[in-house]
């Protein structure tokens, strides 16, 4: 435990999905996709207590069984128009009053990232604690520059996202730019409450490789991670 604030995991696990039906109890590796978040929230040094929310009692029996906690999540939380936001508000009303009351740092952790292990939250939460600040975002760099992206005007023409000038610099003069890969969030729930959403700016970023930032969605990503795994 960190100090005497309580820190919590969620791991928001919906039944429905518009790449791969009930994708987060789809087998990987010849196990459930989600038990390898659930695995890496128990073994965490950090986490005191792990959540799944989900709409499913599949789900949130399947979670009991392996030592978690389950929410019943209501049915309009769980459809495609559904936000996390919305899930981590709904999340934080139902926690017990002794934990919300202490400004618990919420750990939030997608299933859909089988790579993310023990090691990166620990890791993560060792360096949002060594910088002394209260929320962290794990991201992958990109690749692609987004300064030599363009969109079309109103006339259907090229129009620089930034700079003109920036399109025209060579790679290695560019900053380097991230995106969040969805495997780690930790912030606290005051934090969220005040913005009324993820506390990402102003957040300390933690790189994760692009391999382990496998986000899992279509039934190519699903034999990507068979490849990682070994099993094709």
């Amino acid at each position: 435990m960190l100090e005497a604030t309580p820190v919590v995991a969620l791991i928001p696990a919906r039944s429905g999905s518009k790449g791969v039906a009930n994708k987060n109890m789809r087998k990987v590796a010849g196990r459930p996709l989600i038990d390898f978040t659930i695995e890496a929230a128990l073994q965490s040094s950090f986490i005191d207590v792990v959540f799944v929310s989900s709409d499913h009692n599949m789900i949130l029996s399947h979670a009991k069984s392996m030592g978690v906690t389950g929410i019943l999540r209501p049915v309009e939380l769980a459809s495609d128009s559904a936000s996390p936001v919305e899930v981590v508000e709904h999340f934080i009303q139902l926690l017990p009053k002794k934990i919300s009351s202490a400004d618990p740092y919420i750990v939030y952790l997608q299933p859909t990232s089988p790579f993310r292990t023990v090691r990166h939250i620990d890791d993560a939460f060792l360096r949002m604690l060594s910088l002394n600040v209260q929320s962290l975002v794990s991201v992958a760099e990109v690749e692609r520059l987004p300064f030599k992206m363009f969109r079309l005007n109103e006339q259907g023409y090229l129009e620089s996202l930034f700079d003109e000038r920036l399109s025209n610099a060579r790679r290695q003069d560019l900053p380097a730019v991230f995106i969040p890969n969805g495997a780690i969030y930790i912030f606290r729930a005051s934090k969220f409450r005040e913005r009324g959403w993820f506390p990402t700016n102003g957040s300390t970023p933690f790189i994760m490789s692009q391999s382990d930032s496998l986000d899992i969605d279509t039934e190519s990503d699903f034999q990507r991670a068979e490849m990682r795994f070994g099993v094709l």
